[in-house]
């Protein structure tokens, strides 16, 4: 660290690259601080306020910073240090008034002020209540601090040695650059400001874009010349936005504007430009970011629609979602609700939020928020100049909310009607009924959850394009929102809801679907680690786990049967990794396809950091469930009904018999961790991925789950004995709450001021983080007092938005120090000796950043196939749409690579955002979801049957074709740093032409001898990847494996799934009669033990091998093969021929009827 004073600092913009522009100059103490350590830079000043002398830091995080943002150059005798922000840095102002937090720990920082300008006189408050709207580029502050964000500091002489050190520190840091030309300092009172009226016949949508350059300081003000604005005007307005847009996207400072716009304005002069196409379910709406001292403006961007949105369609232009945030990628945070350390943020959000956001010549006001989005301080504003309807109809349209008498809840049955849906169908009246809740004992079973027919439900899984019908939806109709299950003897397109369900009275009853049930695998994180651990489980269980999970995560990339292996455990929702399985079986590893490639590359990054930073371990024995009730009422209290379709899909579910736990997160009290026994029970056979919980007792399951109900919670439910049979079950907490604070008349008004006191009050994060900290530092962990008290505040925090009544947080609560694994600041850490800190540890050696390579000889020219030609001008238009709506989501989001919007597996955004990661990875996989859907349609839609929206069969051929020139397109000529995504959105097509040209392929090169596996598709698989592992006897043979060509083809059958797996007699095959002898017993996944019977033909002299061996060798571990089936309810068989080679022994296990030896040798070559 290096600290010392200088002369002045200034702040300003650069006009050029070697010209800086001084707005505001301080001359008194002022001191920098270069702090390593703390990864930071700390500047102080002092400057008059009528009488006093105000005292002012500004801190600027390295992680706000660009690489060689740092110069420093020689002047005569002195230096300066010119320090280039991305952001705004925080201003505070020392006000000894201030009462700490903590009077026995007093220090400097606590009776620190946020600051959103340098006073000059007048209110020393902040900024003050004005009656005029939030605007962009304010023009009533003394200092504009959110655009004035370069700093230039002159040191004199006496402290040049310390510069010195800060250049060196720079330079670790990678924050420094060498500067030979020096810089041209202007005064900004010599400079001609521009003339802003010649911009006022700019179009709104160019005057945003504008706006929204000048937000980011890609372009300053002083670029707005007499000439730009000549520019713009003549551009038509689409033309002139995306040039505007392409600044914004490309994250660079333009230096010489006019030039600019001059080259793009005549690049553009004879290309037509048509709209956007906005894929269905989806609208492109602005997004502005409010930070104390400026305003973001984000382009437009793909965003899933809502109800709202989608009933005022015709002015969606004039909506506008607004996210309160602190400089750069802070959260806004409070220490206390008490505290008025950030009044001036808190006043400045209150000034938005009543005077309006003015852009351009639109004034928008606040509408409404959704409960996601009053976590994370954002609003949807109105702009009612756009035609009829006013912010009041807009209301009144919503429902009737008039009953409602508390704050919170009104304002969360408004934001219902902003929640991301897609809507299905406008029921009538009559197909929507009214049912009682299922009560016990005072307690509701079926909180949240009501009945969907079949007929619905299968109307649903075709327009959500489901493989299968799903079991259970979250929705919205109307004024109900929860989950609807399943229920078979409904008839037509009926839907059943409960008094649970309706929040609050409306007209219209459009179902809205927002998710569907499905199977998604089961990860332990830190929360659930410290609860198991300390509830029994022993810590090695929890590392073996892990161990495996690294142990396949090495092989990922190389060995097919691995990858299948693993992508099969970690399903997803959105069939990222079922893609990838199916890519890896039709060869596109094998060919070097750099799209599989690093998708795999990605998947293991991904996994690998979510091991080191979250603690998220797989549990194969587990799943991630949504919850609904159990309508028959056949469990009993404590029983759980839990059918998984696991990653083979509808073919074969199994149902799961076993004692569980089931728990929802967060959780932090012992009593989250749940006990059951999932049992089988026939009434409930229609019900698959989801877990069913019993509605009779004295107290319902997920109620015990850190106080979770079924409107829409999911569940982790794990089925694992190591770790089931080791927790002791603790009582569960009282998740009552707090009743909610009533009011007589809700007013808009009220809404706005809860808005502001949520922002000043949220303390869950920081409960949630001294939870995490004392119970790696206490004895007894989660057990001990201050964890319970912080798990009980964590639930009253959970309620605020809800109750109105905020979580108080007492400093004995507060973590003074953090174990290494939460990776907080190194004067602050300590070594973690529990679990935990093992795991981050071990998991964070060899983490690298992930980098999209370029793979040599990617192109499969086999899958060019005959007739592809007359698709390709089409294919052409196609990618280039296709790479356009891809770059503009990428760079919405700050994301690096396409493969990680494709796939979901984010390794990093670049934005500013209160949005959790879990939120921002969804609302991507959303917004990329809507881009498939729309290519996929242009795909298929002219070869649809008539009336249909499914594909001719006769057209299939020419489909093929078609998805062929969308991969010769991509493929053919492709160069390092092409975008290779576009042909994907046809994989299984792709995958089709794959499979059958690779058989076409072995049936010239050579006869393939068939090794067929029949039975379970699980269980078959299970069989192929244990003689896959099987070691050869010598080199030859492995080279000999990896060389050979193999196709695992599925078939269905009146429901019978078999697989059947060829292999070419130069692979012969691997050392199988070392399977018995190497390894014992092997059984399937159901327990079933694997049977074989193996002989040994016999051998010519000239084929004798160097050790003798018997004529038959027998392993009849329990009967013959063909006799043996699976499960009393499976009968079956399994039955197995595959011919082994091992050096010069030949053998064949359990050989097929029509298949003796001597047809074996001469296939062989024997």
């Amino acid at each position: 660290d290096s600290r010392f004073t200088a002369e002045s600092l200034e702040l300003g913009a650069m006009l050029a690259e070697d010209v800086f522009c001084s707005e505001f100059m301080l001359r008194s103490a002022v001191t920098i601080h270069f702090q390593e350590n703390r990864r930071q830079i700390k500047i102080t000043f002092k400057h008059p306020f009528n009488e006093t002398i105000m005292k002012y830091h500004v801190e600027m995080r390295f992680q706000d910073m660009d690489k060689g943002c740092i110069q420093v150059n020689s002047l005569e005798e002195k230096a300066e240090i010119l320090i280039q922000l991305r952001f705004p840095p925080m201003f505070w102002r020392f006000d000894s008034k201030l009462e700490p937090s903590d009077p026995q720990k007093w220090s400097v920082a606590q009776s620190l002020r946020r600051a959103v300008d340098i006073l000059k006189g007048g209110d020393i408050t902040g900024l003050k209540m004005r009656d005029s709207p939030v605007e962009p580029n304010p023009t009533n502050l003394n200092a504009k601090l959110g655009r004035w964000i370069v700093l230039r500091l002159v040191i004199d002489q006496r402290c040049i040695r310390n510069v010195e050190s800060l250049i060196r520190g720079a330079k670790r840091c990678n924050l420094f650059e060498e500067n030979s030309q020096g810089i041209e300092v202007r005064e900004s009172s010599r400079i001609p400001r521009p003339n802003m009226e010649a911009f006022r016949p700019l179009a709104f949508e160019v005057r945003y874009m504008l706006e929204s350059a000048i937000s980011f300081n890609y372009i300053v003000e002083y670029d707005l010349t007499a000439e730009v604005a000549e520019i713009l005007c003549a551009l038509e307005p689409l033309k002139a936005s995306m040039i505007l847009e392409h600044i914004i996207w490309n994250r660079k400072r333009i230096w010489n504007f006019k030039d600019y716009l001059a080259t793009q304005a005549a690049k553009f002069a004879k290309t037509p430009i048509k709209p956007r196409i906005v894929p269905e379910q989806c609208v492109y709406l602005r997004k502005v970011i409010v930070t104390p001292t400026t305003i973001h403006l984000q382009p437009p961007a793909i965003e899933t629609s809502n109800r709202i949105i989608r009933q005022y369609l015709h002015v969606k232009d004039y909506f506008l979602r607004v996210e309160f945030s602190d400089e750069g990628s802070s959260k806004l945070w409070s220490k206390d609700s008490a505290s008025n350390e950030n009044n001036a943020i808190y006043n400045r959000i209150f000034a938005a939020l009543t005077q309006g956001i003015k852009i351009g010549n639109r004034t928008y006001e606040f509408l409404s928020f959704s409960a996601s989005q009053l976590r994370e301080n954002s609003a949807w504003f109105y702009c009612p100049e756009g035609g009829n309807p006013t912010i009041e109809s807009i209301h009144k349209w919503m429902g009737d909310f008039s009953r409602i008498k508390s704050i919170p809840k009104y304002a969360a049955r408004m934001g219902q009607c902003f929640s991301s849906t897609r809507a299905i169908d406008n029921l009538s009246s009559e197909l929507v009924q009214m049912i009682n809740d299922i009560e016990y004992n005072g307690h509701v079973f079926s909180d949240g959850c009501g009945r969907i027919s079949e007929d619905l439900a299968r109307m649903i899984g075709i327009e959500l394009e489901k493989e299968s019908m799903p079991s259970a939806f979250q929705i919205r109709l109307g004024g109900s929102k929860g989950v609807l299950a399943l229920y078979p003897t409904l008839p037509k397109k009926m839907v059943q809801i409960r008094p649970s369900m309706e929040k609050f009275t409306v007209k219209h009853y459009v179902l809205e679907v927002i998710r569907t049930s499905s199977y998604i695998s089961s990860y332990l994180n830190r929360q659930i680690i410290i609860l198991i651990t300390h509830l029994g489980v022993p810590d090695d269980v929890i590392l073996d786990l892990k161990n495996k999970q690294m142990k396949d995560l090495a092989k990922l990339e190389t060995d097919d049967t691995t990858a299948i292996k693993v992508l099969r455990q970690n399903w997803d929702e959105h069939g990222t990794t079922k893609m990838m399985v199916e890519m890896v079986k039709a060869g596109f590893l094998q060919n070097q396809d750099p799209f599989i490639k690093n998708l795999l590359a990605l998947f293991k990054h991904q996994q690998h950091e979510e091991l080191a930073k979250k603690a998220r371990i797989l549990v194969p024995e587990g799943a991630y469930l949504l919850g609904v009730c159990d309508e028959t009422g056949d469990l009993k209290e404590g029983e759980i009904f839990v059918q998984i379709s696991g990653s083979e899909g509808s073919s074969k579910r199994r149902i799961i018999e076993a004692d569980c736990i089931v728990v929802r997160c967060p959780c932090f009290h012992p009593g989250d961790v749940r006990v059951v026994r999932a049992v089988n029970r026939k009434s409930l056979a229609h019900l698959h991925d989801v877990v069913v919980f019993n509605t009779k007792g004295s107290r319902g399951i997920p109620s015990m789950c850190s106080g979770g109900d079924l409107d829409g919670d999911d569940f982790r439910v794990i089925w694992d004995e190591r770790i089931v049979k080791k927790v002791k079950q603790h009582e569960p907490m009282d998740y009552s709450g707090q009743g909610a604070l009533a009011a007589k008349d809700v007013t808009i008004h009220d809404i706005k001021k809860f808005f502001v006191q949520y922002a000043v009050s949220d303390n869950l994060g920081v409960i949630a983080n001294a939870h995490l900290a004392l119970s790696d530092q206490l004895e007894g962990g989660p057990f001990h007092s201050k964890c319970l008290k912080l798990a009980q505040l964590h639930s009253d925090a959970v309620d605020f938005p809800k109750s109105g009544i905020p979580a108080q947080i007492t400093p004995d609560l507060r973590a003074k120090l953090y174990p290494d694994f939460m990776e907080k600041p190194p004067e602050k850490t300590y070594r973690s000796k529990r679990i935990l800190g093992r795991i981050f540890r071990e998991c964070s050696s060899g983490l690298e950043p992930w980098v999209p390579q370029d793979y040599q000889q990617s192109f499969n020219k086999l899958l060019v196939i005959d007739g592809h030609e007359d698709y390709l001008a089409d294919a052409y238009r196609c990618k280039a749409g296709y790479d356009r709506e891809m770059s503009s989501l990428k760079n919405q989001y700050g994301v690096k690579s396409d493969l990680e919007v494709v796939s979901g597996f984010i390794t990093g955004i670049d934005i500013i955002t209160n949005k959790r990661d879990h939120d921002i990875r969804k609302a991507i996989q959303g917004a990329y979801g809507g881009i498939r859907r729309k290519w996929r349609k242009e795909l298929e839609e002219e070869f649809y049957a008539p009336d249909s929206k499914v594909v001719d069969p006769q057209n299939q051929p020419f489909l093929e074709r078609k998805a062929s020139a969308w991969y010769a397109v991509c493929y053919q000529d492709l160069k390092p740093g092409d975008p290779y995504t576009f042909p994907w959105v046809a994989w299984d097509i792709l995958c089709t032409i794959a499979h059958r040209v690779r058989t076409q392929q072995l049936t010239e090169e050579e006869d393939p001898t068939r090794a067929s596996i029949s039975g379970d598709e699980d269980d078959v698989s299970t069989v192929v990847d244990l003689l896959g592992d099987v070691p050869f006897a010598n080199e030859s043979m492995r080279s000999r494996q990896s060389s050979a060509m193999m196709d695992i083809a599925l078939e269905r059958e009146r429901g019978k799934m078999s697989t059947e797996k060829r292999y070419t007699h130069s692979q012969f095959i691997m050392a199988g009669l070392t399977l018995h002898n190497s390894r014992g017993p092997q059984t399937t996944p159901s327990g079933t033990p694997l049977t074989l019977a193996v002989t040994m033909p016999k051998l010519t002299s000239e084929e004798e091998p160097s050790s003798p061996v018997e004529t038959v060798n027998s392993y009849d571990m329990e009967a013959p093969f063909g006799a043996h089936s699976w499960n009393q309810n499976d009968p079956r068989p399994l039955r197995i021929a595959i011919t082994l080679l091992t050096g010069l022994q030949a053998g064949v296990i359990s050989v097929e009827p029509d298949v003796d030896d001597r047809a074996l040798h001469e296939v062989l070559g024997y």
